[in-house]
């Protein structure tokens, strides 16, 4: 296995009689959308705009992935959801550090998560996780096992492939034409971890920039989020209900941090929400 990153051919574009690059356009259609809100920010933070997320701040220590896996699933990432030119990428977002993060916490652990059997190979959907595997070991078992897949059929480690490759490559875990056996089943099959390491690439891109993903908020800033105008004391219910009526930050969102507890909003802004202390009137 090697740490080595390699170039890429032809970043966001499709190439000449190989499969169309995943764009992020075709990304959304399918459900990003909904993904800006599965992590609602919880640290607590003064906030200027500068400070949410510095550019030249250092990548943070990973917490559970190696860096060879940290390498593979961002290169992976990135095909997904490609700096083009459209804007930034899941490799300029940190996507794989977020992925690290939730693969360290509660959910990547398994925390809320039933492993203890019976488990059977449903005909149908809706029957839930049927290995006695949390997400986070799923990861660590699945990804040599695709690499050495790559490898086989493509000759070269992911990294190093052309993007059309790349994109057949995570065309072939889509639709399960690749085989990786999971505590000794094929009860997860390919197509189940990439529907689930999509959805991770999504949040990375689209959640709170807390969470280690989505760096300088560029999905946001792709999306047209404006994150929380409260905290600039905008209000923000002014531009969402009038029609024509450009938002004038909309290229400079806020990371949804929570106020101190007990402390009052900005800018006089009366909606209540987290953080806000009502003043009392008329001097009492």
């Amino acid at each position: 296995m090697s740490d080595q990153e390699g170039p890429r051919d032809s970043e966001g574009v499709d190439e000449p009689g190989g499969p169309r690059r995943m764009t992020r356009l075709r990304l959304l259609k399918t459900g990003a959308a909904g993904a800006a809100g599965v992590a609602a920010g919880s640290a607590i933070v003064a906030g200027a705009e500068a400070a949410d997320s510095p550019k030249d701040a250092p990548p943070p220590a990973l917490k559970f992935l190696t860096k060879w896996e940290l390498d593979l699933i961002t290169a992976m990432a990135d095909t997904i959801w490609p700096t083009d030119d459209l804007g930034p990428g899941a490799r300029a977002a940190g996507v794989g550090y977020y992925i690290d993060g939730q693969l360290s916490g509660a959910w990547g652990q398994g925390h809320r998560m039933y492993l203890n059997g019976p488990f059977f190979t449903p005909a149908d959907t809706g029957h839930g996780w049927q290995i006695p595997m949390n997400p986070s070991q799923v990861y660590r078992a699945f990804l040599p096992g695709f690499d050495q897949y790559v490898r086989t059929t493509y000759g070269n480690v992911y990294q190093n492939l052309t993007a059309a490759q790349q994109t057949q490559a995570l065309t072939d875990l889509q639709t399960n034409r690749v085989v990786i056996l999971l505590a000794g089943s094929n009860q997860f099959r390919a197509g189940d971890f990439f529907g689930m390491f999509r959805q991770n690439v999504l949040e990375g891109m689209l959640s709170d920039p807390a969470y280690g993903g989505n760096k300088n908020m560029v999905g946001w800033k792709w999306i047209g989020y404006p994150g929380d105008p409260m905290r600039r004391g905008d209000n923000y219910h002014k531009y969402i209900f009038k029609h024509g009526v450009k938002y004038p930050f909309e290229d400079k969102p806020l990371a949804m941090t929570a106020a101190p507890i007990g402390a009052a909003r900005p800018g006089g802004v009366e909606q209540q929400g987290q953080g806000y202390v009502p003043q009392k009137k008329g001097g009492k």
